[in-house]
């Protein structure tokens, strides 16, 4: 068995999940962190449609099968966020936690995205007070009211059919010339009625007193108002890399890896959405978690037998 103090697990989404799974399938004892939910955005998606056998749909559900599955495998986790990752002289790694230190000789990165500092004048004013990411946890105090979804690709475009379930009109603000994503979903959008789209836009700025009023657009170089009661932004999100003290090769914040899911850092791997990858679903978190897992447990094993 491996000491526990050998690995670590920042993030307990699917990559993480499934990460934690197979290293204690090849006896070790991985520590794991989570700061929020475990199953990461599976918690606030509304359908999972392409994840094979899973035929539930419903994303919130699939994150309890997660934890159930942990606890099968008696992994628990520790609900505490990791506030830095130092690298030490010898090459290990020291995580602190509130006001606590623990060193570990390998770690994962597994924390997924959060959203990045927007250009949206009143953006910060709003949040929480008619400005969300996520249509599931916040979609029902929209119903009968006009909601706008600033974004293009599969997960804005499924979060935008979801609201229209709800709402009243939603207007679809597209960055790019036309819509990105799977067929199915383009279709769904286009011809679902109270669904307008402006393409090549942006948000300028956010009005409203206590809560969003108004937005007002740059679209296709003229500048015009309009009418919202919320505002949901997808596709501004990036890697939260402010916990790392250290440099590590990175595209635009995320974390660049090998074929093991190793960074330039030796020892530290980076997996899920995290990572620089060209498709983030969960079927490929979960790969990415059993691909980082595998070398791991490859390193410890020539480590100890060289040792």
């Amino acid at each position: 068995m491996v000491n526990n103090k050998e690995v670590a697990i920042i993030g307990l989404g699917p990559a993480g999940v499934s990460a934690s799974i197979y290293l204690k399938r090849y006896g070790m004892e991985p520590v794991c962190y989570e700061k929020d939910l475990v199953g990461g955005k599976t918690n606030y998606t509304d359908k999972i449609v392409n994840y094979p056998g899973y035929v539930k749909e419903k994303g919130p559900l699939l994150a309890e099968d997660f934890l159930k599955q942990l606890e099968s495998f008696s992994i628990k986790p520790i609900y505490r966020a990791v506030s830095s990752v130092e690298l030490t002289e010898s090459g290990t790694f020291l995580l602190s936690i509130n006001q606590e230190k623990r060193e570990f000789k390998y770690v994962i990165l597994a924390m997924g995205l959060s959203m990045k500092k927007s250009s949206i004048k009143n953006i910060d004013k709003f949040l929480g007070r008619g400005v969300s990411s996520c249509a599931v946890c916040d979609g029902n105090f929209y119903k009968g009211k006009n909601v706008s979804v600033f974004g293009n690709g599969n997960a804005a475009l499924e979060e935008t059919y979801y609201l229209s379930t709800l709402a009243k009109k939603i207007d679809l603000i597209v960055p790019d010339e036309k819509l990105l994503g799977m067929e199915m979903e383009i279709e769904r959008i286009k011809k679902t009625e109270n669904i307008n789209i402006y393409y090549s836009s942006f948000i300028k700025e956010i009005i409203g007193d206590n809560k969003v009023e108004k937005l007002v657009l740059k679209s296709r170089g003229e500048e015009k108002e309009i009418e919202a009661d919320g505002l949901f932004i997808y596709g501004n999100m990036l890697p939260s890399s402010s916990i790392l003290a250290f440099e590590v090769k990175n595209d635009n914040s995320y974390i660049l890896v090998d074929e093991k899911m190793e960074t330039s850092v030796k020892n530290l791997y980076a997996i899920g959405d995290y990572r620089k990858t060209y498709l983030r679903q969960v079927a490929t978190a979960i790969s990415d978690g059993a691909v980082a897992s595998y070398f791991i447990h490859n390193s410890y094993l020539a480590d100890k037998n060289n040792g």
